[in-house]
């Protein structure tokens, strides 16, 4: 390789090795900086109806030794499986915390009593007063007769069995709800689907998002607006956003923006349109024999007969052809 440098001076000090690494680094922090970035930035997918569809973020996770796809793509539905696995983590780590610390005092409330009550003090937990009430509640037991010990296990029985009952009642109620929610989202998705169909609108993000947008602000006043209803309003929020954005455009950034599918379709919808304008069809006119031949001397008749001569020699003259034309008696 060709070497352009100057030759060293002979009283040049001798450069060590880690300097000359510190160099070698630096030049290649610098060769570093000066590339060029490249922008890895996924490219926006736009429609034929100019709408922006980001891509999907799709994350393989490890749950419990099974590979999984998770789709990120959704902001808001992201941070609130966060937002609930951050809840589970917290949840995990304080029961977890207590059930150590029930077990701590369980086994020194066998071995050192004293230490216990100094641990439950320092947890908030009055050691004496527990200890009381449970002698309390043996003697009591102790006093009993054997049938108002009976009734008190009953009566024990029956609040487990009713806290049992309220939990699954609550546990019922909650996966009906759920149930009847996936049933509506069904529903109204099928209505969407529907009823943007017939009246020709596409079904995008956009439009799905004014037609809940509609029919949320309806349920707000206590109103149930149906698909249908809603739709005009719909229709119309859609033409004036598309309206607006590609108005605020001009040259190669309108064109970028309705993408060449949609630009295609507007150049021939105008070209049809200036067919159907500008055409004027000639209409077919009665053909006339210039040079009439066989011409009839009408001298000779007379009354009707030369009258309807007359007239006919005019038509084939072309005089005469309509009435109030010149010739014409």
């Amino acid at each position: 390789m060709e070497n352009n440098a100057a030759p060293a001076a002979p009283v040049a000090p001798a450069v060590s090795s880690d300097a000359s690494k510190v160099s070698a680094n630096a030049s290649k922090a610098d060769a570093k900086a000066s590339a060029p970035k490249v922008d890895a930035s996924p490219t926006v997918k736009v429609d034929e109806n100019g709408v922006g569809e980001a891509p999907k973020k799709i994350y393989k996770l490890n749950v419990n030794g099974k590979e999984v796809e998770y789709d990120a793509s959704n902001e808001d539905k992201l941070k609130a499986d966060l937002q609930k696995v951050f809840g589970i983590e917290e949840k995990a780590r304080t029961t977890s915390q207590k059930v150590d610390m029930a077990e701590k005092l369980m086994g020194m409330l066998q071995s050192d009593p004293l230490g216990f009550e100094k641990q439950c003090k320092l947890n908030g937990i009055d050691a004496t007063k527990l200890a009381t009430e449970i002698l309390y509640n043996q003697l009591r037991l102790q006093n009993m007769t054997p049938e108002q010990r009976e009734l008190e296990e009953y009566k024990e029985r029956e609040k487990e069995a009713k806290a049992l009952e309220e939990q699954q009642k609550a546990e019922k109620e909650a996966a009906e709800g759920q149930r009847k929610t996936q049933e509506w989202a069904q529903k109204f998705e099928k209505e969407c689907e529907a009823a943007l169909s017939a009246n020709q609108i596409p079904k995008t993000r956009l439009s799905l998002a004014l037609i809940a947008q509609y029919v949320d602000a309806g349920l707000a006043e206590k109103k149930e607006y149906t698909v249908e209803q809603v739709l005009p309003y719909v229709a119309r929020d859609l033409k004036e956003i598309h309206r607006a954005t590609m108005e605020s455009l001009d040259g190669d950034a309108l064109l970028s923006y309705v993408g060449e599918t949609l630009s295609n379709k507007i150049a021939k919808a105008r070209v049809d349109r200036y067919k159907r304008t500008t055409a004027n069809p000639v209409p077919d006119k009665k053909t006339v024999n210039a040079n009439p031949q066989n011409k009839t001397d009408i001298s000779k008749l007379k009354g009707k007969a030369y009258w309807k001569a007359l007239r006919q020699q005019k038509s084939e003259a072309g005089i005469g052809l309509h009435p109030g034309a010149p010739g014409n008696f």
